[in-house]
């Protein structure tokens, strides 16, 4: 995602969100125009190509056939166009692209993009979700991304800055015996329950990854989730445990159905931000690193007793 303090609507844009809302209504709430001036728009490129791209009812905006062939290529021109504008932007100095991971998206990013904008209020900052450490580590290699968090050895030619060290903790349903635990060792679980992998646990970098794999043998369910709000909803209801770290629990875990147990193997992952060396990388990397390093500073200071409401008591 883009984002920037006046951000560039693509032409097409305005098409392909009402098609995927299906409302004009919510399109020009999510675009943040005004409904008459978002069918104005719609109405002069249909002009413009001399085909209707939307049946109107009472029921919404529903695409017609002629519409949805050329929706395909406006979303293909819509990402080429993206394409330009980065290349742009990169060459003027005023774009800066970051690799993130959800928990660290809803902990520190929101605070540390206020900051950043506060000194660099026309810079482009681009958001990529890398689902996988590997992916953060590519995209900054192959000059696809100037920096993202990451949780894993510090790949060489590169320097990885430790932010957090982010405990993990067995998750379990509050009906569960375990829920009454200090602490539990995870062998001991072994052949006992049901394992609920989460998105960390297909990551062969994962801090937990031969945890995954110890419990695969006895798991009854396939599946990968993309993001880890469905095992723990599996979790809350009974349906087997599942392991997650701190950040990811904050915010996630509803007291009175979940419990997070500590782990005696003391399992941890450290929370770093990767980017190139400081000979090789950009002034507005070196400035986001700064503000996330000062961001995460204060995080712990103020949060000191964030955990509470959501550990076990």
């Amino acid at each position: 995602m883009l984002l920037r303090g006046g951000a560039t609507v693509g032409k097409y844009l305005p098409v392909i969100k009402t098609a995927e809302c299906g409302s004009m209504t919510r399109a020009a709430q999510a675009l943040g125009y005004t409904q008459p001036s978002l069918g104005y728009i719609i109405n002069n490129i249909e002009s413009e190509l001399g085909v209707k791209l939307f049946y109107r009812d009472q029921r919404g905006m529903t695409v017609t056939e002629a519409g949805s062939r050329l929706l395909e290529i406006m979303r293909q021109i819509e990402e080429t166009e993206d394409k330009l504008r980065e290349a742009a932007l990169a060459s003027q100095g005023a774009l800066l692209r970051v690799g993130i991971v959800p928990s660290v998206a809803c902990q520190w990013i929101p605070d540390a993009l206020q900051r950043f904008y506060e000194k660099n209020p026309d810079v482009m900052v681009k958001m990529e979700y890398t689902h996988y450490y590997l992916d953060g580590e590519l995209g900054v290699r192959e000059h696809n991304l100037d920096a993202c968090f990451f949780t894993g050895k510090n790949p060489v030619g590169m320097e990885s800055i430790p932010l957090y060290e982010d405990p993990y903790y067995l998750v379990v349903s509050r009906e569960s015996p375990l829920a009454q635990l200090d602490e539990v060792s995870v062998w001991d679980l072994l052949g006992k329950y049901k394992f609920i992998p989460t998105n960390e646990s297909f990551d062969g970098e994962s801090a937990i990854a031969a945890v995954y794999k110890a419990f695969e043998r006895d798991n009854l369910l396939d599946v990968c989730p993309q993001e880890n709000q469905m095992p723990l909803a599996m979790v809350a209801r009974n349906l087997g445990i599942t392991i997650l770290p701190e950040l990811d629990l904050m915010g996630r875990i509803p007291p009175p159905e979940l419990r997070a147990v500590p782990l005696k193997e003391g399992f941890t992952r450290t929370v770093c931000f990767l980017c190139p060396r400081a000979s090789e990388r950009t002034l507005l990397t070196t400035e986001f690193l700064q503000v996330v390093q000062k961001t995460v500073e204060d995080w712990r200071v103020q949060d000191i007793d964030r955990a509470e409401n959501w550990k076990r008591k």
